[in-house]
């Protein structure tokens, strides 16, 4: 046996652990493999909506693989994990969300603020007068 025959039943003794720890600890569980398959139908839908070609066969394998799993319940709640408002939406400031502006004390009422002043004018200064090369003269 060569090296690189060790190296892949290693790899392959590696994988089955890694499996099997996965489905002791729920992660590899119900809806692990339907994530794939649905995003694989996301990016189908993508690719139909854009008036992209989509391989027949390739449809038929994703939604037959879905159908399989939704019949032996291991697809999970379908919920959107978007939603319209977050589409475009500007996130608040750090530290603004959840907090609220204390009340006015008691006794106090809101004061209204003056507009604000306009800057006061100033007359614009006169502008420089001529050089003398410009007047023409000869020194």
């Amino acid at each position: 046996m060569g090296f690189l025959d060790k190296a892949k039943a290693m790899a392959d003794e590696l994988a089955q652990k890694a499996d099997s720890a996965l489905a002791g600890s729920g992660l590899g569980g119900p809806g692990a493999g339907a994530d794939r398959y649905l995003r694989d139908l996301g990016v189908i839908a993508y690719l139909d909506a854009a008036g992209r070609p989509v391989p027949e066969a390739d449809r038929e394998r994703v939604m037959g693989a879905l159908r399989d799993l939704e019949r032996r319940g291991e697809i999970g709640p379908l919920t959107l994990q978007t939603s319209a408002a977050q589409a475009g939406a500007v996130p608040p400031p750090p530290g603004s969300v959840g907090r609220t502006p204390p009340p006015p004390a008691a006794g106090t009422f809101p004061v209204e603020q003056p507009p604000a002043a306009e800057p006061p004018r100033t007359a614009t200064p006169p502008p420089p007068p001529p050089p003398s090369w410009a007047k023409g003269e000869d020194a």
